[in-house]
């Protein structure tokens, strides 16, 4: 069975491509559409990675990682953050509430899965 990763992306293009991609490469995907659900699915699906969308509805993914780095049961859940801003405070802000990493669309998903594969070595 595959590392299971959490995608939340309103965007749902994006979404799909990211999911059928990862799933080929042996991954197990579940997804979310906005911040809450995110939150919700990480809660219920304890991923062992997440790919946070930066502009979503209701919580940004900015808010939703700050958040999941105060929950003692999910701070331990890396955060890559993936974002059409490529602006140097965006990526400063994604580091600062706790990603570990920040990709900017589009992007090469041959980058994200070597992204991933490092951060779940």
């Amino acid at each position: 069975m595959g590392k299971k990763i959490l995608i939340a992306d309103d965007e749902e293009d994006v979404k799909v491509v990211v999911q059928l991609f990862l799933e080929s490469k042996g991954y197990d995907i579940v997804t979310a559409y906005d911040g809450l659900d995110a939150m919700d699915r990480a809660r219920e699906e304890n991923p062992d990675l997440i790919i946070l969308d930066v502009m979503m509805p209701i919580i940004d993914g900015f808010e939703v990682c700050k958040k999941l780095k105060e929950d003692p049961g999910l701070k331990d859940i890396p955060v890559v953050m993936l974002s059409a801003s490529s602006h140097a405070e965006s990526k400063q802000r994604g580091i600062e509430v706790g990603a570990v990493e920040y990709i900017v669309k589009p992007f090469d998903p041959e980058k994200l899965q070597a992204v991933i594969e490092s951060i779940l070595k």
